[in-house]
């Protein structure tokens, strides 16, 4: 069996099972929640769904750079960071008003816009609630990883909502619409399980910058692949982001070229689909899936260089191991 036919909670000697329990407890444990009730049902569904759980595993992963790795707060936290990021996931499903999520029906489609808003803020608010109070240093950690990504995921999700159609967009708005949808939340992950399993500052603060490295090229090559795909594979027509009115990087790129931005700024909600067909071809047809590729490679390789100035640590092979499972989706 090849290294790329393991999974990679296995790879990382994580036990998922451990994770998902904790995920489930959060909820089970709410004795304010009716065990019954749309909102308790809705978030186990959510839970055993499955997930990649790619930011619990990075929690865990940054406390390995230090003295405490894998206590009890690290678990915690891990949990604490798959649920922000689940209820990013309602929220942007709602917003880009998408029908299906791995492939089951999408949240608010199951229970209505309206609950599905109550229920990712539920994810969000009372998460918080469950983990603060207790009088522990888990307790300034989760201060410090719910403030500013909490506060950043919903300033990329308004980013996302206010830019829509707007193909003046500019390279340093699209990064920081990136950062604060995808990238914050897994460099935070890896910092605050650093600080969490009691890791030099120094130390934590360059698993930040190797988390954030990730999330820009993943995101990219997220963007690059709604119009590489097609419909059967994504599940979603090509260039979805597009009709949605997201303007990403390929689309930014190709605009460059005035007959494509002739033809990029026509285009509105009302704009037939035949309209978005022709964009989401001269956006194919233009050199700028590549030309974004490179951007994300470009990351990668930053991020492959912080890897190696942690080498003094057992852990950045681990941390090698992340970058290679991004690698073989941003390539």
């Amino acid at each position: 069996m090849t290294l790329s036919n393991v999974s990679l909670p296995d790879q990382l000697h994580i036990s998922l099972e451990r994770v998902n329990r904790d995920l489930e407890r959060i909820i089970t444990y709410d004795q304010d929640l009716a065990s019954r009730s749309i909102v308790a049902t809705s978030v186990l569904d959510l839970i055993r769904a499955g997930g990649k759980r790619l930011r619990p595993l990075m929690v865990i992963v940054g406390s390995r750079f230090g003295d405490d790795p894998e206590n009890r707060d690290v678990y915690k936290l891990a949990a604490v960071c798959e649920f922000i990021h689940a209820a990013s996931l309602i929220h942007d499903d709602i917003l880009d008003q998408a029908d299906t999520r791995r492939g089951q029906p999408a949240l608010h489609r199951k229970v209505g816009t309206k609950t599905a808003v109550y229920i990712g803020n539920y994810i969000t608010c009372r998460v918080i609630e469950l983990l603060t109070g207790q009088g522990t240093e888990l307790e300034n950690y989760i201060q410090d990883l719910t403030s500013v990504t909490t506060t950043q995921l919903c300033l990329g999700e308004y980013q996302q909502m206010e830019q829509r159609y707007n193909f003046n967009i500019t390279l340093e708005q699209y990064w920081e619409k990136t950062r604060n949808k995808t990238a914050l939340l897994m460099a935070a992950s890896l910092q605050v399980g650093a600080r969490a399993g009691m890791a030099d500052l120094e130390v934590a603060d360059a698993l930040y910058e190797f988390g954030d490295y990730l999330g820009m090229a993943f995101q990219v090559r997220d963007d690059v692949l709604d119009y590489m795909q097609t419909a059967d594979t994504l599940g979603k027509p090509a260039g979805a982001d597009l009709r949605n009115g997201q303007v990403t990087l390929p689309a930014m790129i190709a605009k460059e070229d005035p007959y494509i931005r002739k033809h990029l700024i026509t285009l509105t909600e009302e704009s037939p689909i035949e309209a978005f067909d022709e964009a989401v071809g001269l956006i194919r047809d233009s050199g700028a899936l590549a030309e974004a590729l490179d951007m994300s490679h470009a990351f990668m390789q930053k991020a492959w260089n912080l890897s190696e100035e942690l080498a003094d640590y057992p852990a950045h092979r681990d941390l090698q191991t992340l970058w290679r499972y991004f690698e073989e989706r941003t390539y």
